[in-house]
């Protein structure tokens, strides 16, 4: 029996190896070789005794087997820093004195824990009764000479070794006490609670809870295996889907106790099997189960699995299953196969040793070490499937709502989410998960795990989500931002939530983001309200909604987020209490200002009413109204944001005598903004007397008084009447029939035209290829005989057109071809029902508008739709 100074190597399968007999009595004459473990290392610390000094020697051949030690990189034991523990947060200020005595009793706790495995393993190799000893584990360089190069080849055990390391069968701590080298930042477990959540989280700074990105502020620059916060990724190479069925071939044998036991386990005597397997959720089957898998193989009695790959070379792609009796070998066609089938064993595996171990445990210290290497082993497996994402959250979901009744559940919950954090980080929740993250928020909000739920609260808001069919994801979402709220720093926490939420460039890159929270906050607000049943009275519970207005106000500051506010708010989709809150009507407030000052018509469009508007209010203008308002806000503010509004709409598309006629209804709230002497009031009651919107003699003096009853407004009238005096002389009988103007006519050319004299005559007008765009239209619409009008090539486009199709009816001919007018435009041509010849040629029509317009004008005799798509 070899001493313990002795190194003892086994190979498990030393019958599997193809030589030549001479090669075998060679191997025997060397069956066992003696080396010298004073000599092992000769940079090894002093005082070790022969099993540490053996672990010293070991630390490199047991590290992963893609870790590759060059000149360059240091040497585990070079490695002067001490190993990190979980909780511990090192201190740079302690001086280097009282660094090493404790150094050096980590370093020897390390070696003892090592050396206590090295005995086990020469208790398991001395049962196997193998007199063969395979070359020494050390390099040569690194030994001394005292033992061949690693390099020669590699054996089962090191296979073994490496499969269990990578796949998680080995505890982490196991592993990390097996290397020298502290942890890499893989197996390091995110921090505990108690780091997370100090007494003073309210003070800390807010991107302490999100970053600096959307995406958790991953940093490029760091370790290839882990980024910037210690999350473990799986290792580089191909990924694998989960495997379900496939070919192979079956060889099974028993374990070689004795003589004969060994000659049957021989290449020469294993009987190979085709099978169609089946990988089911608790055992492998056959398809045409018979020899070797008749019965079920389940994956509780596996007791170790790992690929054979010094069989690699020969094109013999194996995998071996040891069982308590023997071992089965799965041959696959290719490498790809067997390494899928290899990963997706060892899934099933674990998840059945996880989900036993995590749901009949009851000590709390073991369930909290099994889920963190749960956490590493998902988050570090190449598989990528829908089922590898939805059983580890199953199985967290689970463990957390065990006891939800009990006193201690909010902590036990804190604990839990902070160290699964890796895995809520990348992957998405699910419904009865995210119902139980709600809930810790709302029980403890002010001491949650903010930051190990901000990743899975930006996946919810960032993926296509319907909160219809996952009400429990909106619920997590609004408990979440409840919970920011709450701390002192809350209102930096949320714009900073936003910040993140948008991304640092102009445009959000998640198209779903904004709609989604817009969703969220909407349905606070309007949850809190609803069943308001009194008269408002503001109280100390609205501070808790109150952040969700804050945050509708932070995304206007988005340009491209201006656009998803102003689609959600039309019609408006507040109840009337949630209005009558001062302080929240002051940040709608904010809001309708911003959309009113953008100058997309997508976005201060939305304030004008909506074809299918609610009943009450039908739109903002309705909402915001200074003689009925609904926003309680001041009348001074009121009237001030009700003209911005006005004004937001006639300044674009909207200075139309349809507008103006829908809007004859509110009157009064224009004669009270136009005593503020605000532009746009004033402008739209000038629009009203000059394009006779208003009917009534009673109706126009009203207006005229309004207009005369402060100076700014007299100079408004006074203007006025000058248009009219102008138009009087233009509109009188003389002038030319037919004008054409020349190629370099702009609109200011077109404004000096009608002003010179009167053209009460002209029916046909020609603009062909001039420089005149829609702003010219208000001067068009002053010739009442005409008859033709030719705009061919020039930059007239859909808001001149929707004017020309209603202040001229008699129109007969239209010439529109190469010009930049769409179906808006083009579909108010219908209400022209004088039209008999049209041109659109290589403009946007579409067939639908096309198709339209030919219903609603059955007299149009000619058309020209080429290059079009109605062409």
């Amino acid at each position: 029996m070899p001493s313990h100074s002795q190194e003892i190597n086994i190979d498990i399968n030393s019958n599997e190896d193809s030589g030549s007999p001479s090669e075998q009595k060679e191997d025997k004459s060397k069956a066992m070789k003696y080396v010298n473990t004073d000599n092992i290392g000769n940079n090894a610390p002093a005082g070790l005794s022969s099993d540490q000094k053996l672990a010293f020697a070991l630390r490199d051949f047991l590290g992963p087997s893609n870790m590759v030690l060059g000149e360059e990189s240091p040497s585990p034991s070079n490695i002067e820093q001490k190993l990190p523990y979980i909780d511990e947060i090192l201190d740079t200020e302690i001086n280097n004195s009282d660094e090493e005595p404790q150094t050096c009793q980590e370093t020897e706790e390390v070696l003892n824990n090592a050396a206590c495995r090295l005995r086990r393993w020469r208790a398991a190799s001395r049962k196997l009764r193998r007199p063969r000893i395979i070359d020494n584990l050390c390099a040569s360089k690194d030994c001394g000479g005292a033992g061949k190069s690693f390099s020669g080849g590699h054996t089962d055990l090191a296979d073994r070794l490496r499969s269990l390391a990578a796949t998680g069968s080995m505890s982490a701590s196991a592993g990390e006490l097996l290397s020298l080298a502290p942890p890499p930042p893989a197996a390091t477990a995110p921090p505990s609670p108690g780091c997370l959540l100090t007494p003073t989280l309210a003070d800390q700074n807010s991107a302490e809870y999100f970053g600096s990105s959307p995406e958790c502020c991953i940093d490029i620059v760091g370790s290839k295996n882990t980024n910037a916060v210690g999350t473990p990724v799986p290792p580089p190479g191909p990924r694998y889907k989960l495997a379900s069925e496939a070919t192979l071939r079956i060889c099974s044998f028993q374990h070689t106790r004795t003589v004969v036991d060994k000659i049957l386990a021989a290449k020469f005597f294993r009987r190979w099997e085709t099978h169609i397997l089946c990988l089911l959720e608790d055992h492998i089957v056959s398809k045409a189960p018979y020899g070797q898998l008749e019965k079920p193989l389940s994956y509780s009695c596996m007791q170790e699995v790992y690929c054979i790959s010094r069989w690699d070379p020969a094109r013999k792609y194996c995998l071996r299953i040891v069982m308590p009796n023997g071992s089965l070998l799965l041959q696959a066609n290719d490498a790809y196969t067997r390494d899928q089938w290899y990963y997706s064993i060892v899934w099933r595996r674990n998840m059945i040793r996880y989900r036993n171990l995590l749901t009949k445990s009851v000590r709390k210290e073991i369930v909290l070490k099994e889920l963190k290497n749960m956490v590493d082993f998902v988050m570090t497996t190449p598989l990528q499937d829908e089922c590898v994402t939805r059983t580890p959250l199953e199985i967290l979901a689970n463990l957390l709502s065990e006891n939800k009744d009990s006193p201690d559940w909010e902590e036990w919950a804190e604990i839990t989410t902070s160290a699964a954090s890796p895995l809520l980080a990348e992957r998405g929740v699910n419904g009865e998960l995210c119902a139980l993250l709600a809930r810790l928020c709302r029980l403890r909000p002010r001491s949650a795990p903010l930051p190990a739920l901000a990743p899975p609260v930006r996946r919810v808001l960032t993926r296509n989500v319907d909160f219809g069919k996952a009400p429990h994801a909106r619920q997590f979402v609004r408990d979440y931002i409840s919970a920011l709220s709450a701390h002192n720093s809350g209102p930096s926490l949320v714009r900073r939530f936003v910040e993140v939420t948008h991304g640092n460039r102009a445009t959000c890159p998640h198209p779903r983001a904004a709609p989604n929270l817009a969703a969220v906050v909407l349905a606070a607000i309007d949850d809190h309200y609803r069943n308001y049943t009194t008269p408002h009275q503001c109280d100390d519970t609205e501070h808790e909604v109150l952040c969700f207005a804050d945050i509708l106000e932070h995304m206007c500051e988005y340009e491209d987020w201006l656009t998803v506010v102003g689609g959600v708010l039309q019609p408006v989709p507040l109840c009337a209490n949630a209005m009558a809150c001062p302080r929240v009507a002051f940040r709608l407030g904010n809001v309708l200002s911003a959309l009113s000052r953008d100058q997309r018509c997508a976005v201060h469009g939305c304030v004008a009413p909506a074809r299918a508007a609610r009943p009450c209010p039908p739109s903002w203008l309705r909402a915001a109204a200074p003689s009925d308002p609904l926003l309680s806000l001041p009348h001074t503010k009121l009237c001030q944001l009700w003209g911005d509004m006005v004004q937001g709409l006639i300044n674009c598309c909207c200075k139309r005598k349809s507008f103006l006629q829908s809007m004859s209804k509110q009157l009064p709230d224009f004669i009270i903004v136009a005593f503020t002497e605000h532009p746009a009031a004033l402008e739209s009651l000038c629009l009203m007397l000059e394009w006779e919107v208003a009917s009534g003699e009673q109706t126009q003096l009203e207006i005229i008084a309004a207009l005369q009853g402060t100076p700014l407004g007299k100079q408004y009238y006074t203007d006025l009447c000058e248009r009219q005096k102008t138009l009087q002389k233009l509109q009188a009988h003389g002038g030319p029939k037919r004008l054409a103007l020349p190629v370099r006519a702009t609109d200011e050319d077109v404004a000096a035209l009608l002003e010179a004299g009167s053209l009460g005559n002209l029916e046909c007008l020609s603009l062909a290829f001039t420089s005149v765009t829609s702003a010219c239209a208000h001067h068009l619409i002053k010739l009442p005989s005409l008859r033709y009008l030719n705009l061919w090539a020039t930059k007239f486009g859909d808001s001149g057109v929707q004017l020309i199709a209603e202040h001229l009816p008699r129109l007969q001919v239209l010439n529109l071809c190469e010009t930049p007018v769409s179906d808006k435009g083009i579909e108010a041509l219908s209400g022209l029902s004088s039209l008999r010849r049209i041109n659109l040629n290589s403009t946007k029509l579409s067939a639908e508008a096309f198709e339209t317009l030919r219903q609603r004008l059955p007299q149009l005799q000619e058309y020209d739709v080429r290059y079009t798509e109605a062409w």
